[in-house]
């Protein structure tokens, strides 16, 4: 049966987190770039070859055109040329955020640079020379399995494509360190297969895999398409349950568009456990106090590492100071886990009640630092707030920040608990645990409302189950 996406960003983001994750990036990505698809890269070449549609084999039509059009294969490969190289294509926030998570092993079957462009640091294997031992690593490498055009000259083939039926045939007597160097890395690291569906001709790469290397446990995911058509669900049907059974777990998409979203929530699934309190105490202090020392006192004693980031307000330090209180009571305290970030000033910063954790001093406006320090954000957590509150919840929210409020701590958190869903604050993936613990949000027993925060807050920043 396909995982969810929350089992996907759990299971593969700890793999990541781990730095035991390679990643493997099918044509999805560069079709939400812009690029082509395979039935429409082929389109020309099967008309000019007369190639019958019911040909639905697309590497077959490649070799039928191979052998039937005068210049064959330096024909089809400036066809192909000419299909990708039409306009200039750039980097999606798909490609971007690929590029901020913690890996540093890509595979893909694209000929496009747009990995390389996101990547610039990276290393590039396209041929297999490029993986003789002597190389000097690097940080990261991008494999180009299957043929690559030129980062210094798009219209340039660096390695020239794989594309017909024999080329696949015969793929691992001409590439066998490259095919080695799959093999032994689907043996030892985690993959994620990324943006195929069972209509895309190198799905059968993932396929051969599972099948020749199979395990007893889910070591490996792959998010695939859905079928469009009705009459081929039952087959993918089968095809899915034949990679599961093999050792690959599934999580299904209805269309590329989606990949995007999903790379976002990976990438704030491998950031930092770091949780943002945003609010302050104007006009309501004693409710943002109380409930912040409750909430601060149960979030250190939790297992998790979890650590706290604020500006300073009264919010910042109603949850960090508790929470410092009882990390020193358990043995765990680390002033690296408290953050106390200070904006530019013409007059200094309010002093701290007393020393804990860590201030930082920046020469930056209030708007730079939200901008720098949000995005290394799992989520955040609202007690009271005024107008600067509600501006850095929009911000959050622009950033698709899971946002947890508490009501009962009135001011901004109450007014956004009671004018959004919980889809609007936390994202989509909301379980019915979820649901139960927003309601109890708005429990007037301040131990209530703190529990159900502290269990959204966990779940938010993927460390706890549904």
């Amino acid at each position: 049966m396909p995982i969810s996406v929350r089992d996907l960003l759990d299971q593969y983001g700890e793999a990541a987190l781990s730095g035991n994750a390679s990643l493997f990036v099918g044509a999805g990505l560069s079709q939400d770039a812009g690029y082509p698809g395979w039935g429409s890269l082929l389109a020309e070449a099967r008309l000019k070859g007369d190639i019958p549609d019911d040909v639905t084999d697309l590497p077959l039509v490649a070799q039928y055109y191979v052998s039937g059009v005068p210049g064959g294969r330096d024909t089809l490969d400036d066809e192909i040329r000419s299909q990708m190289t039409t306009r200039p294509y750039l980097p999606t926030l798909g490609h971007k955020s690929l590029a901020a998570l913690p890996i540093d092993d890509i595979w893909t079957t694209n000929y496009d640079t747009l990995l390389e462009e996101v990547m610039p640091e990276a290393r590039v294997i396209a041929t297999e020379s490029d993986l003789q031992l002597r190389r000097i690593p690097a940080r990261r490498r991008i494999t180009k399995m299957h043929g690559s055009f030129s980062v210094s000259n798009p219209k340039t083939w660096l390695a020239r494509p794989v594309i017909t039926r024999s080329d696949y045939e015969s793929y691992e007597q001409k590439h066998p360190r490259m095919w080695s160097s799959l093999r032994a890395t689907y043996l030892t690291r985690t993959f994620l297969f990324l943006g195929f569906s069972f209509t895309d001709p190198n799905v059968d790469i993932l396929l051969r895999l599972a099948r020749s290397m199979a395990t007893t446990a889910s070591e490996h995911f792959t998010v695939l398409r859905k079928p469009s058509a009705t009459t081929d669900e039952r087959l993918h049907a089968l095809k899915v349950r034949d990679l599961e059974a093999s050792g690959v777990a599934v999580c299904e998409i209805s269309n590329y568009s989606e990949l995007t979203p999903l790379m976002e929530q990976l990438v704030r699934r491998t950031r930092p456990p770091l949780l943002f309190i945003a609010g302050s105490g104007a006009g309501h202090l004693d409710s943002v106090k109380a409930l912040g020392k409750t909430i601060g006192h149960m979030l250190a004693d939790l297992d998790d590492p979890i650590e706290l980031a604020s500006f300073g307000g009264a919010a910042g330090i109603a949850v960090s100071f508790p929470f410092a209180y009882t990390l020193r009571a358990i043995g765990k305290y680390n002033p690296s886990r408290i953050g106390f970030h200070f904006r530019e000033s013409h007059s200094p910063p309010p002093p701290l009640p007393e020393r804990a954790g860590t201030a930082v001093y920046a020469s930056k406006e209030v708007d730079e630092l939200r901008a720098e320090l949000f995005p290394n954000c799992r989520a955040m957590l609202v007690l009271g707030g005024g107008t600067t509150t509600k501006t850095e919840v929009e911000t959050a929210q622009k950033l698709q920040l899971p946002i947890i409020p508490l009501p009962g701590s009135e001011g901004t958190a109450r007014r956004i608990y009671e004018t959004s869903t919980i889809e609007d604050l936390l994202g989509g993936g909301v379980s019915d645990a979820d649901r139960r613990d927003w309601k109890f949000l708005a429990n007037p027993e301040f131990g209530v409302s703190a529990h159900a925060a502290v269990r959204l807050v966990r779940r938010a920043m993927y460390l706890a189950g549904r």
